[in-house]
This record gives C-alpha cells, sequence and structure tokens, in this order.
C-alpha cells in the first residue's frame, strides 16, 4: 500500500491518495475511496507518507518542527506511533498542504516562524499579532535582499 499526502484538487476534502484512490480522514478513521482502511492496513504506509511529507518541509530531522507547528506532543509524530494510532486529518492536511507547496522547504520555514509568532504572541489582539507577522516577513525578505546586493565578488587583476 502507498500512501502519498498532497493536496488533490479533484476531491478538496481529501488529504492525500492512497494506492490512487482519495484518502479522507474522519477523526482517526481514514478512507480510500470511501472505503474504511483499518489503521493495522495503512498505518505503515501512513507513517512512511508523513516521513516523506515532512521530510521535505524540515529535513530528515523533522520531529521537533512537525511538533511545534501541529502543537502536538514529539511523541505523538513518531513514525511507530502513526503507524498504531495515524494522526487527525487537519494534521495530514496540513503536512500534504506544506508538502504538495511548490516551495516546501520555504514554506516549512515559514510554518516555524508562524509557530514562533503564534508562541510569543499569544497575548495580543490579532490584528496586531498578524501586523508583527507581515512585518517580520517584510524585514526578512529586506535583510536577505539586502545582504545579496552588498555582498561583493573580488576585483580581478587589472
Amino acid at each position: 500500500m502507498r500512501v502519498v499526502l498532497r493536496p488533490d484538487p479533484e476531491h478538496p476534502s481529501a488529504v492525500g491518495l492512497v494506492d490512487g484512490q482519495p484518502l479522507t480522514v474522519e477523526g482517526r478513521d481514514a478512507y480510500a475511496g470511501g472505503r474504511l482502511v483499518p489503521q493495522e492496513e495503512i498505518g505503515e504506509a501512513l507513517a512512511a507518507a508523513v516521513e516523506e511529507a515532512a521530510s521535505a518541509l524540515w529535513g530528515s530531522d523533522y520531529l521537533g518542527s512537525l511538533s511545534r507547528v501541529l502543537g502536538l506532543n514529539r511523541r505523538s509524530v513518531v513514525g511507530d506511533r502513526i503507524a498504531r494510532n495515524g494522526l487527525p486529518g487537519w494534521a495530514l492536511a496540513i503536512i500534504g498542504y506544506g508538502a504538495g507547496h511548490p516551495v516546501p522547504r520555504a514554506l516549512g520555514y515559514l510554518l516555524l516562524s508562524a509557530a514562533e509568532v503564534l508562541d510569543a504572541t499569544d497575548q495580543h489582539p490579532r490584528g496586531e499579532r498578524d501586523a508583527l507577522a507581515r512585518q517580520g516577513l517584510e524585514d526578512a525578505l529586506a535583510l536577505v535582499e539586502r545582504a545579496r546586493n552588498m555582498k561583493r565578488l573580488p576585483a580581478g587583476p587589472s
């Protein structure tokens, strides 16, 4: 069995595919093409799909990042736990969306940044928090652009 976590435009409620069939999740029950798939059947393939998708977002050391972004205990996102218990549909949808992004690693960093902003500003009103996040992204883009523009190649022999 092969599970791939990615958005499926033909099936908006799907979090991915199971052997080419739309994968939907209700609670922690997985359905392939509308058919209930027992956790014992899908568990290992689901854990492998989460690892593949999370690695696209954060590299091979993804556990801490995945845990932080989803707000789940680190033990809950370990492969053997996913194989045994699955993950909620909302979590699989986020991971799949991220892995399907044109630049998943960049989105992974943005997701971590968003988690940091939310953690640091949980006492702020949403509008203020959003403004801080937008300003932070604009500042980061400007700083990287400035660094690249300031970089000078050594002058060659005259």
